[in-house]
């Protein structure tokens, strides 16, 4: 490696063409789905967006590192290590692009080199920058060149918090993840569809794009705490540590902290970590449950409720209820509504034995069934919202015995007074 050399070289800027068909198959290929994230797949309506780690494709349009003066490059021992984008303005739906190129730096790892690539994109038809990227590659076996250990080119990841995590959402990729992913990432990389190469590269079988894990958790922290409104993302650093298969189940835990969120994201049937100390930067953030309160949305990729923490909460709270358990000697089923959708399902079982709650439909058939909005429920809990007068307006509807729930209403003010 000659760090100095690959530095002063200067390359002529990559135009990028694309419309919203390609902005569809890289937002299909990080996982979105039309019943949750209509806006990132359907060119119609009306709050269609290109989906912000889109910026990703255009970054691959540039002179590959393998011809890069100064770059000891081999395909087979290459490993992206970290990426980072910052974003200036959203992402037009169609257009032409324009992005620069240079390497900021190589780093001297010892057994490895880190090459700090840097990609700042424009807008060609106004000439405003949109975004820039950091894609620091590591190649084995390339250290030991007498280079620095670290740069202040270097865009630093964030230490993990040690509390429990605000959020925690699932989702499992499909088997044919890679090769969806590959069609409109603009990254051909035979690792991840050629089981050849992948056994020549040191894998079993084709890993998933690291990339596109970034994609995944990059959903799952703006549907968590940005309304799933992509453009309100202001920056994202990730770090690669683990590959995944496809068809594993990736485990995103985030952490609210400050005007970031902090992150990590796991292979839920194997537990490693395969994006660490990640951080995303997001435009009046929303959402966040108190420290110690982690909220889960197994296999769904949607937002976690804002109710599921309360749901918690009456489960911890029943045993210092034992008369109200007594009292309802009943099965409620609830229906959490999110913009007229059924999202979620909860069951407060006070029938069998001194009472349980749990996520899911009732195991046995349930008195009643409530259908109430999300954050409603959360009103009636904290008393904000009057439980008749909210019946009245059509914001609960009931089926079975609905007297059951007028005994419930002081176990859910007692949950929420203890959640607060």
């Amino acid at each position: 490696m000659d760090a100095a050399a690959a530095k002063a070289h200067q390359v002529e800027d990559e135009d990028f063409e694309y419309n919203a068909r390609d902005a569809i198959i890289y937002a299909l290929g990080i996982g979105a789905k039309a019943k949750d994230d209509l806006r990132y797949v359907y060119e119609l309506d009306e709050n269609f967006q290109v989906f912000p780690t889109f910026a990703v494709v255009p970054g691959f349009v540039v002179k590959s590192l393998a011809s890069w003066p100064g770059v000891s490059y081999d395909l087979t021992r290459i490993l992206h290590g970290e990426q980072y984008i910052e974003f200036y303005k959203p992402i037009p739906t169609e257009g032409k692009l324009r992005s620069s190129q240079r390497v900021a730096e190589i780093l001297d790892k010892g057994k490895g080199a880190l090459i700090l690539s840097n990609v700042t994109t424009y807008d060609d038809d106004t000439g405003e920058k949109l975004f820039m990227q950091q894609f620091a590659t590591f190649q084995v076996g390339a250290g030991g060149f007498g280079g620095a250990r670290t740069s202040p080119e270097e865009f630093q990841t964030a230490k993990i918090p040690e509390r429990k995590p605000d959020r925690i959402v699932e989702e499992k990729t499909s088997l044919d993840q890679a090769a969806l992913y590959r069609q409109g990432s603009g990254d051909p990389n035979p690792l991840h569809i050629d089981p050849s190469f992948a056994q020549m590269s040191g894998f079993p079988e084709p890993i998933l794009h690291g990339l596109c894990s970034m994609g995944f958790s990059a959903r799952h922290v703006i549907n968590s705490f940005a309304e799933n409104d992509g453009n309100r993302l202001r920056a994202i650093k990730v770090r690669f540590s683990s590959p995944v298969l496809p068809g594993q189940t990736l485990q995103t835990e985030m952490w609210k902290e400050g005007d970031r969120v902090l992150f990590q994201t796991k292979v839920k049937e194997t537990g490693k970590v395969v994006i660490a100390n990640a951080w995303a930067k997001i435009d009046g953030m929303t959402g966040g449950a108190a420290a110690g309160c982690p909220v889960s949305a197994p296999n769904t990729g949607k937002m976690t409720l804002k109710s599921a923490a309360l749901f918690d909460q009456i489960k911890a709270e029943l045993p210092n209820h034992t008369q109200k358990v007594k009292q309802v000697k009943g099965i409620i089923q609830y229906e959490l509504t999110s913009g007229g959708k059924v999202v979620g399902k909860y069951t407060i079982d006070l029938k069998n034995g001194d009472g349980t709650v749990y996520e899911g439909e009732a195991k046995e058939k349930a008195q009643v069934t409530v259908t109430v909005d999300d954050e409603d429920f959360v009103k009636l809990a904290a008393g904000e919202l009057e439980p008749t007068k909210a019946f009245m307006q059509g914001k609960i509807k009931a089926k079975g015995n609905i007297m059951m729930l007028q005994k419930l209403q002081g176990l859910l003010q007692g949950a929420q007074k203890a959640k607060l």
